[in-house]
């Protein structure tokens, strides 16, 4: 009786959270992109929507507009986190260190900075703040459902599957990014609401405000079985793109702090080539390229995705036109190679092939197409692993210090400080004590480690229980020699601040059961010890708690 009613009170926070955050995120979501369009209709567009101005003047308008956004874009990071947009690497951040949860202010001031950014035409995508939109929804909603990281993490992911489901009617896809980006982990007690929330996501974009697919692509079919090859190669080639758009973004966000301007103005900055614009289709893949790279890196907006999308499109359908050209027809039509190489491209850049995958297929519902698109991205995340990394969102954290790769229990364990886990000495002595009295400290406290300090409390060495009582077997008249003189040098010590992962690291490699905390300075002033016990056993509490998160039920 009592496990059945529980398993109704999971399934009903099951719905209730999946449920709630899937709907607030969709009315975010909807109405991110509905200011957007509005801004592009009838704040861009084009010179026609300033019919009553003289189209030079006109001209100078579309000019100023991503200036004058770029300053406002630049006080609101002033007053961010590092002073940066946050985005997908933030979420990321969230729920892999634990924390599973995104500030709600800083989260508003990341939308809304994005939202201005993005509606003044910087170059960069719309679906990297709606992740972290969907997220800043996803972790306010689930801390009215409970406490603990997990809660907090579920709810995010949740709020991220929901956001991409609305934007792209790919509900599929969500859940899978969601877990495969996000998470980076399976399990039934997130997979549940995580997927409700995606449901609930699409529901509301299709068949209730009518979206449809973005790709027509049903019809299209793979020419020939060579072309598969060619699709390989796209990926290759493709990958190698990719990593280039990266690396160009990470080159411009660093000459970024060498431009001697303050950081505010800088956003305004990189919305003057946006003003400026191109108009040669010729050189629309370089301009992309460039002009996301300057748009990323000057801080004026943080979404990577569908630009890295538009780039591996003109890429593809570029390679598919080359084909045509040389060797007429009898291979796959010019949208097989755009799509392939939009997704090639993509899917590197945010660390997520299958989901790529997955939004080929609900966005074109065109299985031939998708198999094919599998050769291209699976050929393009290994080659671009092995040049760059997992993911532009990876590099991001890793330039601060995060690193994923390492896993949750490193990043756990890198978040606390030996200063946590201290304990004080039981048995500290001055160098000028005789060893007749430090034995009989010792004695009292009945322990084999005294921890010899000089006037200063500066620590200068141990002694050991029973090399002490060798020595005075060999050497009677030892008894009466100060502490320094017998004292061994201690080499292996922490400060306050080494984190726990660090110390693990280094007392795998020694057997002290104690280890010296000392202070960071020139002096080494002693503080207090670490157990070895202590770090291993934070070490398992650790992996506990990971494992209960990832393997629980719902």
């Amino acid at each position: 009786m009592i496990r059945g009613m529980d398993t109704v009170i999971r399934i009903g926070w099951v719905l209730v959270a999946g449920g709630t955050i899937g709907v607030a995120t969709a009315g975010g979501t909807v109405g991110f992109l509905w200011v957007l369009n509005f801004c592009y209709t009838h704040l861009l567009g084009s010179g026609d929507n300033y019919g009553g101005l003289r189209s030079g003047l006109a001209g100078l308008l579309l000019f100023a507009i991503p200036v004058v956004g770029g300053l406002l874009v630049g006080g609101l990071r002033a007053r961010l986190p590092r002073g940066n947009i946050q985005g997908p690497a933030d979420v990321v951040e969230s729920v892999q260190t634990f924390k599973g949860e995104i500030p709600l202010s800083v989260g508003v001031r990341s939308v809304v900075a994005s939202l201005v950014g993005l509606g003044v035409g910087a170059s960069a995508g719309q679906y990297g703040p709606l992740v972290h939109l969907g997220a800043t929804v996803g972790s306010a909603i689930s801390r009215f459902m409970g406490r603990g990281a997990w809660v907090g993490s579920t709810g995010i992911a949740c709020g991220v599957a929901a956001a991409i489901s609305t934007a792209f009617t790919a509900p599929i896809a969500g859940i899978l990014f969601a877990h495969e980006v996000v998470l980076r982990h399976f399990s039934l007690r997130a997979f549940a609401p995580v997927t409700v929330s995606a449901i609930v996501g699409y529901i509301i974009a299709g068949p209730v405000l009518g979206q449809r697919p973005l790709l027509a692509l049903s019809a299209s079919v793979v020419g020939s079985i060579a072309d598969y090859v060619l699709l390989i190669a796209l990926g290759v080639v493709s990958a190698v793109l990719a990593v280039l758009f990266m690396r160009l973004m990470l080159w411009t966000e660093r000459r970024s702090f060498e431009v001697p301007i303050p950081m505010a103005l800088k956003p305004a900055l990189a919305g003057i080539p946006v003003g400026l614009g191109i108009g040669d289709l010729a050189v629309i893949l370089i301009a992309k390229l460039v002009l996301t790279a300057v748009c990323v890196g000057f801080g004026l907006a943080t979404g990577v995705f569908t630009p890295a999308l538009v780039i591996g499109l003109l890429f593809g359908a570029f390679v598919g036109q080359g084909l045509g050209i040389v060797f007429g027809s009898g291979h796959s039509d010019l949208g097989i190679f755009a799509v392939c190489g939009a997704v090639a491209v993509a899917s590197p850049v945010i660390g997520a092939p299958l989901s790529a995958i997955l939004i080929v297929f609900e966005l074109t519902r065109n299985y031939e197409l998708t198999t094919a698109a599998m050769l291209s991205v699976v050929f393009a995340n290994l080659v671009s692993y092995r040049i760059f990394g997992r993911s532009w969102f990876d590099r991001l954290l890793l330039n601060r210090g995060v690193d994923v790769s390492q896993g949750r229990d490193h990043l756990l364990l890198q978040s606390q400080s030996v200063a946590e886990s201290m304990d004080s000495p039981l048995v500290t002595v001055l160098g000028s004590e005789s060893l007749a009295d430090v034995l009989t400290q010792m004695d009292a406290q009945a322990r084999n480690l005294a921890w010899v300090v000089d006037s200063q409390h500066v620590l200068t060495g141990s002694l050991r229980y029973e090399a002490l009582r060798l020595l005075l077997i060999d050497q009677p008249d030892a008894v009466d020699w100060p502490a320094s003189r017998a004292a061994v040098s201690t080499n292996a010590v922490f400060t306050p601040e080494t984190n726990l992962a660090t110390a693990m690291q280094q007392v795998a490699n020694q057997s002290q059961d104690w280890i010296a905390v000392v202070d960071g300075g020139q002096h080494r002033r002693f503080l207090g010890v670490i157990s070895r016990a202590k770090i291993v056993t934070t070490y398992q509490a650790t992996l506990d708690r990971i494992r209960e998160e990832e393997q629980a039920s719902a």
